[in-house]
């Protein structure tokens, strides 16, 4: 992300007007940005009163006009504000993004790969947990695999394809616990849910 090019005080010389104008849409950009983070995240930014009214007021909008204008408002508005730690708050955002989706989209490689009979990934899952684990978790990783293919079949709720991604997430997160493989194929968790539905809409979005 462009970050404006500060202004020289020590030039006698006003800002030209390109520079102004390039200003105004860095700090345009970097307000959007902001924008984007989940109210939980505003509240931990040191943001004027009135930046953090002007930028919720933003997400409200629904007419692009009327969000062009707020913008533009939310710029002026960042002119009075340190935009340094703003900008790193929202560089980090996009990494944590970018390392959440890239973690997100290799389980679910994983999961298709062994529902697709590909067990060539297998062991190195099951390497992952604590060797005293490791046959259980192999038996159940593949229990579950032939469950999920029969809901498939059988075009049930892929209430098992969750269980199979959360386990498989849970042995690249944490290594593979005791608790981890007992978990019952039964306990479908909201995070599950919501894992499924992101596998079609795309990368995660970090809470920051």
């Amino acid at each position: 992300m462009r970050k404006p090019k500060p202004y020289d005080h020590s030039d006698p010389r006003p800002p030209s007007r390109s520079q102004k104008k390039r200003d105004s849409s860095a700090l345009q950009v970097l307000g959007a940005k902001l924008a984007e983070l989940p109210d939980s995240a505003l509240k931990r930014l040191a943001l004027t009163p009135r930046l953090d009214e002007a930028i919720r007021e933003y997400k409200k909008l629904g007419k692009h006009e009327a969000k062009r204008r707020q913008l533009q408002f939310i710029g002026a508005l960042m002119r009075e504000t340190d935009t340094d730690p703003l900008a790193h708050a929202v560089a980090d955002m996009e990494a944590g993004n970018r390392s959440q989706s890239r973690e997100f989209h290799a389980v679910e490689a994983l999961r298709t790969a062994l529902l697709s009979g590909d067990e060539s990934g297998l062991e190195g899952i099951v390497a992952l947990a604590p060797e005293a684990d490791q046959a259980e978790i192999r038996s159940r990783i593949r229990m579950l695999v032939r469950n999920a293919k029969a809901e498939i079949e059988k075009n049930k709720p892929p209430r098992t394809s969750r269980t199979l991604f959360r386990l498989l997430r849970d042995l690249r997160a944490t290594g593979g616990s005791s608790e981890t493989a007992a978990t019952g194929d039964d306990q479908e968790s909201d995070d599950d849910a919501q894992d499924w539905d992101n596998a079609d809409a795309g990368p995660l979005k970090t809470t920051f």
